[in-house]
């Protein structure tokens, strides 16, 4: 048990410093929760397309081409129904591009657990750097993408090619995502992208990946050195930036993917709710400024007087790490008698 949010074993926790406790798991839950939904739709197959033929005709005409295996796709656009095919295309995008950085993002998260940070910036880079623009892309101009995917594609889907348009992909989605008012284009593309920012993420990714950069003069190794080789690795310089970076840009991403999700296949309505609200809660809980002593004074006003221990009686004691578990775990943990109480917060939203 964590004395943040329950939410990973404290041994686990012993090689990140103890302020960034509540961020690592901040951002393991948003991975949980998206990896949660990523399953839902593929054991409910939402994220299959239903196809009604127009006609008896065209339904035998794909029955014969699949029997001779021409493609799915080309069956169906030969047919006519391109719009079929274009959600086919886009659904089974998101589904392969969403389990990739996924995939990525759980296995940084564990090398920051053991000190491999060289490691995780390398299983950062291409989430981050690849994945966010790709996602963003279909969420904010589904059709822009899938022309040039569909007709120039993979020449025009380079980062050389979408470099200059990258600020404006992340602005369309961040306005169609339900965290448009905590997240900023601006900061995410200075964040990933600008090699000219001292406090980003891209020079770090770089030296992570290379042990020699030399084009870029900001990118640049250091005379008699290797990039990141004679690093201590006890230094705790890099987790400090990592854990500034990936809360936000996991809060960023989680919200581009619950709304491809719900563009797929829409989702409860009250269940896509609680996860933005708890999204957004944990979140305020990671930076030491109003919206965090607002939250935990409205806990405390209402959850005070009417949640006791299970075990002693005593009225909820709403600090911030007590907070943390309530948003990220749905218990609290009595702050008289050390009991882990069961809270169904996520519920009541």
């Amino acid at each position: 048990m964590t004395r943040t949010g329950r939410l990973i074993p404290r041994n686990r926790l012993r090689w990140i410093p103890r302020h960034l406790h509540l961020a690592h798991e901040y951002s393991f839950f948003l991975h949980d929760q998206i990896t949660r939904m990523l399953v839902e739709y593929e054991n409910s197959g939402a994220h299959k397309e239903i196809i009604t033929f127009r006609n008896k005709s065209d339904a035998n005409s794909f029955s014969k081409m699949s029997l001779q295996n021409i493609d799915a796709i080309e069956s169906l656009r030969k047919l006519g129904y391109e719009a079929e095919a274009r959600k086919v295309i886009i659904n089974t995008v998101i589904m392969a591009m969403v389990s990739d950085f996924l995939h990525h993002i759980f296995e940084a998260l564990k090398c920051l657990e053991k000190r491999k940070y060289i490691v995780a910036c390398n299983l950062l880079r291409k989430p981050m750097l690849d994945s966010s623009v790709y996602l963003s892309w279909i969420l904010g101009d589904e059709d822009d993408f899938f022309i040039k995917f569909r007709e120039s594609s993979p020449d025009s889907l380079t980062p050389r090619k979408i470099g200059n348009r990258r600020l404006e992909i992340f602005r369309l989605s961040i306005e169609k995502s339900g965290v448009s008012d905590l997240i900023d284009a601006e900061t995410v593309h200075e964040w990933t992208f600008d090699s000219n920012n001292p406090n980003g993420m891209y020079r770090i990714f770089q030296h992570a990946v290379h042990l020699i950069t030399v084009d870029r003069i900001q990118l640049k190794t250091s005379t008699e050195n290797f990039n990141f080789i004679f690093k201590n690795p006890s230094d705790d310089d890099i987790y400090e930036e990592i854990y500034r970076y990936i809360p936000y840009m996991m809060l960023f991403m989680s919200g581009i993917i619950v709304e491809l999700f719900d563009k797929m296949k829409s989702m409860d309505s009250l269940s896509k709710r609680a996860f933005i609200t708890r999204s957004r809660y944990g979140y305020y809980l990671l930076s030491d400024n109003i919206r965090q002593v607002t939250l935990i004074s409205a806990f405390t006003e209402i959850l005070g007087p009417i949640i006791r221990c299970f075990s002693c009686s005593r009225p909820i004691k709403i600090t911030k790490h007590n907070l943390a578990r309530i948003i990220l775990t749905d218990s609290f943990r009595c702050t008289h008698c050390s009991r882990t109480n069961e809270l169904a917060f996520s519920w009541s939203l």
